[in-house]
C-alpha cells in the first residue's frame, strides 16, 4: 500500500510542478503543503487530486480516460494550474498502444508542445484535423486519444471550479466511479 501511494505521489509531482513555467522534460519537487493523494474529489467519474499551498488549491491533477485509442483506451494524469488552467504536465498511467509508434506519447519531447499552454492558448486538436498539436507519425489515433484526455481535464477546470475549490475530499478508501 505504501509503495502504491509513493507511486501515485510521484506521478502527481511529475504533472504539478512547484512554481514557474513547467517543462515536460524535468521532474519537480513537491511544492504543496498537503498530500494531494489524500485531497481528492470525484467529478464526472474522474479522480481529481488537489495540490494546496496553505488552504488555497493551486493545482489539480485529473485522472482522465482517453477514448478511442488505437488499442482501446488510455489512462492519463493531466496537471493543470488553478489560476489559469495552464497544462503543467502529462503522465500516461496506462495504455496498450503500439511500441515504437503510439508509445511516443509518453516522451517529453512530444509533450512539450502541450505543456505550458492554457486551454485558450492553442487549438487542442492534432494538426491533421486543423489543430496546433503535431501528431505522432504513424500514431494519429493515439495522439487524438491523448488530447481527448487533456480536453476532459481542461473541461473540468473550466466548468467545475467551485467544486474543485470547495468540495470535501473523498473519504479514505472511497473510489471514484468510472475509473
Amino acid at each position: 500500500a505504501q509503495n502504491a501511494r509513493q507511486t501515485t505521489l510521484k506521478s502527481i509531482n511529475t504533472v504539478l510542478p512547484e512554481t514557474g513555467k513547467p517543462d515536460a522534460c524535468k521532474t519537480f519537487p513537491s511544492g504543496f503543503d498537503n498530500a494531494p493523494d489524500q485531497d481528492t474529489v470525484c467529478i464526472d467519474g474522474m479522480t481529481v487530486f488537489r495540490g494546496r499551498r496553505g488552504s488555497e488549491v493551486t493545482g489539480i491533477a485529473v485522472q482522465a480516460i482517453g477514448e478511442k485509442a488505437y488499442a482501446g483506451t488510455m489512462t492519463v494524469l493531466v496537471g493543470l494550474r488553478m489560476s489559469d488552467g495552464m497544462l503543467t504536465g502529462i503522465k500516461v498511467l496506462k495504455h496498450a498502444e503500439t511500441p515504437g509508434l503510439g508509445t511516443g506519447m509518453t516522451k517529453c519531447e512530444f509533450q512539450r508542445q502541450m505543456v505550458g499552454f492554457t486551454p485558450d492558448g492553442q487549438n487542442w486538436t492534432v494538426a491533421k484535423d486543423g489543430g496546433d498539436i503535431d501528431q505522432l507519425s504513424g500514431a494519429t489515433i493515439t495522439s487524438r486519444s491523448l488530447l481527448n484526455a487533456v480536453t476532459k481535464a481542461q473541461t473540468i477546470w473550466k466548468s467545475e471550479r467551485d467544486r474543485l475549490l470547495s468540495a470535501p475530499a473523498m473519504k479514505e478508501g472511497e473510489v471514484c466511479h468510472g475509473q
